[in-house]
């Protein structure tokens, strides 16, 4: 018997409902566990202004 030819389009699988991490629509952002202060975002314009590329970024920001 042939496998039907089936293609999964949902956006919402209960495999993601079940993670951790998982954030439901409109559910808000999760809980910040520390303050972002102004030195925080002075880097991040400083990150953003020096790299070219969004791979440059994640590659500067996970050194």
């Amino acid at each position: 018997m042939e496998k039907p030819n089936i293609i999964d389009k949902r956006q919402i699988r209960l495999e993601d409902l079940e993670k951790a991490d998982y954030i439901p629509f409109l559910g808000g952002r999760p809980q910040r566990t520390t303050i972002i202060n102004h030195d925080d975002c002075i880097n991040l314009t400083i990150l953003l202004n020096t790299t070219t590329t969004v791979d440059d970024l994640l590659k500067q920001k996970s050194n």
